[in-house]
This record gives C-alpha cells, structure tokens and sequence, in this order.
C-alpha cells in the first residue's frame, strides 16, 4: 500500500526483522544503538541509535547503507537522511535518539506493507488504476516545482 497519511514504512514481521538485522549489522561499529528495551518510538519503530550533534554536522547520515524497496518492475532506494527520524525533544546526555524509519507491521495489529510519505518524498508516483501499476521515479521535488512554476 502507498499511503501518503502514513508517515513511515511498514513491512511484515519476518521481512521487517530481515531488514532490522542487514540494517543492524551494516552500520555496527558507525552508529551507537539507543539501548533502551522499553523504548519503541510510535509503538513500531524498535531500532533507534543516539547520535551527537558533532556527528550530525560530519555528514554521518550521508554514509548510511542504502535500502532498496524492490517490486515487479519498480524499486524504491532510500538512502541517507531519510533512514533515520529525529525523535523530537527526546535527547540521552548531548546524543539525539534517531530512530529507523521502518517499522514492524505486526506490531500495528495489521498484516500489510505499507510505504509511507516519508520515503515518498523526491519520488514521483503515477498510479494506473485501470491496469493495478505503479510508475515510480526519483525527482527533485523543488526544482521539479520551480520549473512547473510551482511554489512550495
């Protein structure tokens, strides 16, 4: 499902708990993990990372693996600082929590994949709802608007 009311992704258990673990893995050693069990943001979101302001400024979330949402004939790539949300007003000592923006349906209650506004930002999407498809392309939003003449 492509909701824009939504504001994260969401994939089932068994494919989210894959992409926890790749995701885990791939930024080990760059990233500190927010250690907190109690802790998931939205009630969906269980792998969250403290980050230093210093760390923000050099560019880390830049240097961030790339995830790559993969359909029959479409691909989604998310990279950078889409991957990581800011949560707001929530700080461990000078570190921010920044947590994955991929969240584990199954913890919603609803067996669905659902693709957020978050990562459908710089993205254009054409549905047919005549065929069941999908077009998808990356854009830059704001000079996509500029050249239409459209004012953000």
């Amino acid at each position: 499902m492509v909701d824009s009311g939504t504001q994260f992704t969401f994939l089932l258990g068994p494919v989210y708990s894959a992409l926890r673990t790749e995701f885990l893995n791939q930024t080990n050693g760059t990233l500190t993990v927010y250690d907190e069990p109690d802790f998931v943001f939205q009630g969906t979101m269980d792998l969250c990372y403290l980050i230093s302001p210093v760390r923000i400024r050099t560019g880390i979330l830049h240097r961030l693996p790339s995830v790559s949402l993969v359909f029959e004939g479409a691909e989604i790539a998310v990279s950078g600082q889409p991957l990581l949300y800011r949560v707001p007003h929530l700080t461990v000592g000078n570190d921010s929590v920044y947590c994955f923006t991929f969240g584990n349906s199954d913890l919603m209650g609803m067996e669905a994949y659902v693709i957020g506004h978050h990562h459908q930002q710089n993205m254009w999407i054409e549905f047919d709802l005549q065929r069941s498809r999908i077009g998808l392309a990356p854009v830059q939003c704001d000079v996509s608007g500029q050249r239409l003449g459209i004012e953000s």
